[in-house]
């Protein structure tokens, strides 16, 4: 069905209302999705989004007999017409889909369909891309160059929808974050100046327990001393979360800190047997970062590979440095225990820990708030005893 020039701004009128109906996203998008399969008379229409976990697009919402099924599908970046329509920000028009050395064929087989033809166009918020919409099999006839114009211009209502939301659960966040942070901080505050008192007294126990004689005396002070360090490391870190700040930049050289964060876990590496494996490229550019911020960050992600390599055999750190256009790579790789995909889920969020009491739970989450604070992003590749692979991506700060 080919619509004229004033249908099709009814129609886009009539979805900008449908836009009005509901602050719920879900609904909303459901609402439109309807509408657009009608339209366009196709078997079914898809949103995918990118999950901020794994990078993967998902089916956030999806139309059709298959449309259960297709939730619990994602795609990785560059896989399938709708991964190189989301990496590249091309419109993909495929009337033969099977013949297209972009299509995937793993949604068809896991929902058990057949794919005839495929319209697919980017969305996109600002210079930001944030998803797809797709279209498949059209029931009447091939998709035509009017259908890219029309599904063009409802995947900018989509994406205004998207934003507006993306705005509103910004606010409520901001303003829940800043009641939990104004309550953290005077809370690590009052715990930090009590830790002021143990450490003097630390200090002044330690000059003189030499003098004693009892070794279940020098045993418990050993506990006190590692639990009080314990505790002003989870106090530190719960004062660095609930800031809110920005980075004093610097020009600085990025190999450089991984050199010193490697020196000073130099004794761990040994005690573990673990090797060092280091591609550091030369001559990378300086780069805009707050010393000091970045340095934690490494010192969090390689302690994270010594605690993953305990016990093992064979035990490899790889750490690669590269540039990648307008950003620096840093790649810290360890062939450890690796994580499960449930808990690669949670990886990001305070108080979880995959080390049981030994963590904070805190490490990743101030290393994903550090990198994000540079303008830069964080992602995790894991696989259970295989290891995982921590990729992170700093701008260089050159146009």
């Amino acid at each position: 069905m080919s619509f004229s020039k004033v249908e099709k701004l009814k129609k886009i009128i009539h979805l900008n209302a449908l836009m009005n109906q509901t602050y719920n996203l879900n609904e909303l998008l459901n609402l439109i999705l309807v509408e657009t399969e009608k339209m366009f008379g196709v078997e079914g229409t898809s949103i995918l989004l990118e999950e901020n976990h794994t990078g993967n697009l998902k089916f956030y919402v999806s139309t059709g007999e298959k449309r259960n099924i297709l939730k619990t599908i994602s795609m990785k970046r560059g896989e399938g017409i709708c991964g190189y329509v989301y990496e590249t920000g091309k419109i993909l028009m495929e009337n033969d889909a099977k013949k297209s050395k972009f299509f995937s064929d793993k949604a068809d087989k896991k929902a058990n369909f057949i794919t005839r033809n495929l319209l697919c166009v980017p969305l996109q918020i600002k210079d930001k891309r944030i998803g797809v919409i797709e279209l498949v099999n059209k029931k009447n006839g091939r998709f035509s160059q009017n259908d890219i114009e029309f599904l063009q211009a409802i995947a900018n209502q989509i994406s205004l929808s998207l934003e507006r939301q993306i705005l509103i659960d910004e606010k409520i966040k901001s303003e829940k974050l800043a009641t939990i942070g104004e309550t953290i901080a005077g809370l690590s505050h009052y715990i930090k100046n009590i830790l002021n008192g143990f450490t003097g007294g630390a200090f002044i126990i330690d000059k003189n327990i030499g003098k004693i004689e009892s070794e279940k005396v020098k045993i418990g002070w050993q506990m006190i001393k590692t639990n009080i360090e314990k505790i002003s490391q989870l106090v530190l870190d719960m004062l660095q979360y609930s800031k809110t700040r920005t980075p004093e930049l610097k020009k600085e050289d990025i190999n450089k800190i991984i050199e010193d964060v490697l020196a000073l876990e130099k004794k761990r590496f040994q005690k573990n047997k673990i090797k060092i494996n280091k591609k550091l490229q030369q001559n990378l550019p300086l780069i805009p970062i707050e010393e000091k911020d970045i340095y934690r960050c490494f010192l969090n992600l390689i302690g994270n590979s010594i605690d993953a390599l305990e016990n093992s055999q064979n035990a490899i750190i790889t750490v690669t440095t590269k540039k990648d256009d307008s950003h620096l790579l840093v790649e810290i790789e360890d062939n450890g225990i690796g994580i499960s995909e449930e808990n690669q889920k949670k990886l990001f969020t305070k108080f979880f820990s995959t080390k049981g009491s030994k963590g904070t739970g805190f490490g990743l989450p101030i290393t994903k708030k550090i990198v994000e604070e540079h303008h830069g992003s964080i992602s995790v590749f894991s696989r259970l005893n295989k290891g995982t692979k921590i990729t992170i991506r700093l701008p260089t700060g050159e146009k």
